[in-house]
């Protein structure tokens, strides 16, 4: 893909650009990985606050998942229109992340072709690290990025929140639990260039993360963690002008057709009940005449059919013989 390839030509680049300026492989790595994730924090700043305000709002889900668990249009009309009402939008959670990725991709490719490449500073060493584009002989790097990964993990999760009783939940947080593993399996042989740059991003993310939602269920260990007030955090709204934002993005847009259909659905949802609940005491009130006419009606025939319909014979029945009376008798006589 050429537009692929100029992109990462791109990075590679300003990360030369930055080695140059700084005599060391590493400073760029480090500088280039704060520059692009400062640059994307109005994203993530977004999806952040877009994913706890679902998980504020997880109580309320579950009401509704007891009250309507049967009727899953019912069901997600609900759950739609709760989000409407407190001004989350769950698209909001995914697109900016999906939008981070080709940035992040793009990073990693061209710190590898440096590294692989050794030339110039790429060729030296950073700290304990003798040559970037081979494994951390101690192991540091995989350790603390994977150290950091999981406490912006635990970041992500409000306090006080325990484990979480649906087995699905519970399964997302056992697999997000051992992700922190794997980074230590992936980095330990990995070169070092790109475990640099991973632990680097998963560090600011850190930083960034608790100026976004503060520490989050980091604080059931650690009680004693500094907070900033939810007034002072990074893209802090006031609730009622969120809901007045989401009124009025709901009326208008992509997300305004969204919820016209929504709408739109509710309303056959609200007639279909009423007419089924309709029918259900007109057939109580009709006695057993309107049961089987409506069992007719399922089977698709009407009253009429059935009565004009012949009854065939049986082939496996024999016609009964007729035996000779005693008047017959007396007459043959």
């Amino acid at each position: 893909m050429p537009v692929w390839s100029q992109f990462v030509d791109l990075i590679e680049w300003s990360l030369r650009y930055f080695g140059d300026l700084t005599g060391s492989a590493g400073l760029s790595i480090i500088i280039l990985t704060i520059i692009v994730k400062t640059i994307l924090l109005p994203l993530t700043v977004k999806a952040l606050r877009s994913t706890l305000s679902m998980q504020e709002l997880q109580p309320k889900v579950k009401e509704l998942q007891k009250k309507y668990g049967k009727d899953r249009q019912r069901l997600s009309a609900e759950t739609m229109k709760l989000y409407q009402e407190n001004g989350v939008n769950p698209m909001s959670g995914c697109l900016p992340m999906l939008l981070q990725m080709p940035v992040f991709f793009g990073l990693y490719f061209a710190i590898r072709s440096l590294t692989d490449a050794g030339v110039g500073v790429w060729a030296d060493g950073f700290a304990w690290i003798p040559d970037l584009s081979s494994s951390d002989p101690w192991k540091i790097l995989p350790f603390a990025a994977a150290g950091s990964q999981f406490v912006q993990m635990r970041m992500t999760r409000p306090a006080g929140q325990g484990k979480p009783d649906d087995p699905q939940q519970r399964m997302m947080y056992t697999m997000m639990n051992f992700m922190p593993l794997m980074v230590i399996v992936i980095g330990w042989t990995f070169a070092a260039g790109p475990v640099l740059y991973w632990t680097i991003s998963a560090l600011y993310s850190v930083i960034q993360q608790w100026f976004i939602t503060g520490w989050g269920s980091m604080k059931d260990w650690f009680p004693w963690l500094p907070e900033l007030p939810e007034t002072r955090r990074l893209g802090y709204v006031d609730p009622e002008v969120r809901k007045a934002k989401a009124a009025q993005a709901g009326s208008s847009g992509f997300f305004g057709a969204i919820n016209k259909r929504m709408e739109e659905q509710m309303k056959r949802i609200e007639e279909e009940r009423e007419r089924q609940t309709a029918e259900n005491g007109g057939g109580q009130s009709g006695g057993g005449k309107s049961k089987k006419k409506s069992k007719r009606r399922k089977s698709g025939q009407s009253d009429s059919e059935s009565e004009e319909q012949p009854v065939q014979p049986r082939p496996d029945l024999v016609p009964r013989r007729s035996r000779p009376g005693k008047s017959d008798s007396t007459a043959g006589s």
